[in-house]
């Protein structure tokens, strides 16, 4: 059957006409629950974080069969005299009716959201069937290092945090939308109602900030310790150096010293 594309609220007479199914909808709900919904669906209805519903409605002709009322005449038993009488007979009409375009399905009172067979990647929401757009406050990152040995570019979308005017306190950096954070390593040292203010984490002698599991590690031995037994080691010989140090204590001490 034929169908006829609508484009998304393309007359005021379309928006009139969902928001009277959703006013019908509601008067068979709850007072209070129906003024819920109502405000969710104005919410939703300018395109918000994480979910975009728009109409995306389509009509399609369809046919309908029914009965209607004939009246006719009769003779009368054992008489010459006719009467009327009522029959109902089958008859068929052409009904136009509205669905969701293909790539939507339809959710609350008769509304239509665009499918994506993927999931969308973080702080992305489905715009149009198959198609993710950053949410508001994010922006799309490109990755320039990234490229595939596809001739079909496989690009998947990811969405950073913008935060207006920048992260200005020194070691911060955006972690969502118009809210910036201390750097790994760092922590907020500002006061109530005060500016970020970031210091690097302070460790005891003995023990190193780990940038992975984000806590002060204990280490074997420290930078100067390390260059002693270097020292000592190539006095005896290259072929006989044995640090001594296991793996995660070096890596810490690696990861950290490009911080100081």
């Amino acid at each position: 059957m034929p169908l006829q594309a609508l484009d998304v609220f393309t007359s005021k007479e379309e928006g009139e006409e969902l928001l009277g199914d959703v006013v019908s909808g509601c008067k068979m709900l709850n007072k209070n629950i129906a003024k819920f919904l109502l405000l969710k669906f104005l919410y939703f209805y300018v395109n918000v974080d994480g979910l975009t519903v728009t109409t995306g409605h389509c009509y399609k002709n369809v046919t309908v069969t029914y009965q209607v009322a004939v009246t006719k005449t009769r003779l009368r038993i054992n008489s010459n005299l006719s009467e009327p009488y009522v029959e109902f007979e089958d008859s068929v009409r052409v009904d136009r009716v509205r669905i969701c375009c293909p790539g939507y399905r339809k959710i609350i009172f008769g509304l239509c959201e665009p499918v994506c067979q993927d999931m969308c990647p973080p702080n992305s929401y489905c715009a149009e069937p198959n198609k993710c757009e950053c949410q508001r406050g994010y922006e799309q990152s490109h990755n320039h290092h990234v490229r595939s040995i596809s001739k079909k570019p496989m690009q998947k979308l990811q969405c950073r945090p913008v935060c207006g005017g920048g992260c200005s306190a020194a070691h911060s950096y955006c972690v969502s939308r118009n809210k910036c954070a201390c750097r790994p390593g760092y922590k907020d040292v500002s006061s109530w109602f005060s500016p970020l203010r970031c210091e690097r984490i302070q460790c005891p002698g003995d023990q190193l900030y780990d940038l992975e599991q984000r806590k002060c590690i204990k280490v074997v031995m420290n930078l100067e310790q390390l260059m002693e037994k270097v020292g000592e080691k190539l006095a005896h010989g290259l072929n006989e150096l044995d640090y001594e140090v296991d793996d995660d204590s070096e890596s810490s001490w690696q990861y950290n010293s490009k911080e100081d």
